[in-house]
């Protein structure tokens, strides 16, 4: 099935196979049979990249090796390489090429950090440097992969706490570069705002963690709060999420049985209840509903290890 220009460019960005008729994107190392049509392209621009295929093709990877290939009309008009570099060739094209083009490395240049991480995976097994534990290791979690922009796949490990002018100091040390010109390509354990944001600033990780130290909540907690339909809905100030998790946050409690049960007590209810001879005719069940659906929202403890109990918030207030 063809692919939109729209979609096709959001699949750039994740370094898919994409075909949208005129525009296509190839990934180099599963389809070097679909590399074609090099020689419409004019010198130098045509030798270079055929040898930079053809060493490819015999297993030979080097900083330029295409790592994607975009076509736009047959034309090869632009390639990210195996360290997230962006080559755009200057050469004559039609209208449409041109546009082809400019989208293209817009995409490239911007991509997402689950791709990029992998890349940054590839480049480390190259160049024989150890590999990181496994991302879902509980001795990862709070960990962060940090790069410069300028060489995103040349990644370090680092941690940094609620501080932002200490986990600025420790970025810039990690990468080498100012940490205005860096970029977070991972998160450990940071919820599902960590792992699905395009990307991550460094002060919102400082917030959040900020966040864990005043409550006994984890940091995959607040991520997932973040990114809650009836959290933040993934708006989030990081200079004003303190102050918010502290407003919604209600506490951690077994079970949504386990929470309506103390809402019933803190109310007086059990009590009264229980005294009146009226237990045995309440429906929790139905009260638990109630609770759930109107005044408050619950996240699994930890989001990937359900069963283990739920932390409750007040739900954002409903606007018109």
């Amino acid at each position: 099935m063809k692919s939109t220009i729209a979609e096709a460019l959001q699949e750039m960005r994740r370094l898919l196979g994409t075909d949208a008729g005129r525009l296509r994107g190839v990934q180099v190392p599963y389809h070097l049979d679909q590399i074609t049509g090099l020689d419409t392209l004019p010198a130098p621009w045509s030798a270079r990249l055929t040898d930079l295929i053809e060493t490819r093709r015999a297993g030979v990877i080097s900083a330029d090796t295409p790592h994607y290939v975009v076509y736009s009309d047959g034309l090869p008009v632009a390639w990210a390489t195996v360290h997230a570099a962006v080559h755009t060739p200057d050469v004559p094209m039609s209208p449409v090429q041109a546009k082809h083009q400019r989208q293209a490395a817009a995409v490239l240049a911007d991509l997402d950090r689950d791709t990029l991480n992998e890349l940054a995976d590839e480049r480390d097994q190259r160049e024989g440097r150890p590999a990181a534990v496994a991302a879902d290791d509980e001795a990862m979690v709070g960990a962060l992969r940090v790069a410069p922009l300028a060489d995103p796949t040349r990644t370090r490990w680092v941690r940094v706490g609620a501080d932002l002018d200490t986990a600025r100091h420790e970025v810039a040390q990690a990468t080498g570069c100012a940490v205005e010109q860096t970029l977070i390509v991972t998160a450990v354990g940071y919820g599902h705002h960590g792992y699905h944001a395009h990307r991550l600033s460094l002060e919102l990780v400082c917030a959040m963690e900020a966040v864990i130290a005043v409550h006994p909540v984890s940091l995959s907690t607040v991520g997932t709060w973040i990114d809650h339909e009836h959290g933040l809905a993934g708006q989030v100030d990081p200079r004003a999420l303190p102050q918010q998790f502290t407003d919604a946050y209600v506490g951690r409690f077994g079970s949504r049985t386990a929470y309506a049960e103390h809402r019933m007590t803190e109310q007086g209810w059990t009590e009264l209840l229980r005294s009146s001879g009226m237990e045995p005719y309440f429906d929790l069940r139905r009260y638990e509903q109630h609770l759930f659906s109107g005044d408050v929202a619950a996240i699994d403890l930890d989001g990937w290890q359900p069963g283990r109990g739920i932390e409750v918030f007040h739900r954002r207030p409903a606007t018109t």
